[in-house]
């Protein structure tokens, strides 16, 4: 609709008009944000379980053994 279209329209003309653009806006938000919820379940679903991690080889201390001596 043109700028001048909507200039010469009478108030109650364009209340409903505003209105109904109101309605379409909530409608295809709603839409979206179902749509958006319906893609998120699908991808957690789908998600790989993560490995367990390795651990820490720095942190690791080898038993210390005390050779008896020879001789």
């Amino acid at each position: 609709m043109q700028p001048s279209e909507i200039e010469e329209m009478y108030y109650y003309e364009y209340w409903y008009y505003v209105k109904n653009l109101q309605e379409h806006v909530k409608s295809k938000n709603k839409q979206q944000m179902d749509q958006q919820e319906h893609a998120e379940s699908q991808q957690s679903a789908y998600k790989t379980p993560q490995m367990p991690k390795a651990p820490n080889m720095s942190s690791f201390k080898a038993p210390s053994i005390k050779m008896p001596k020879m001789g």
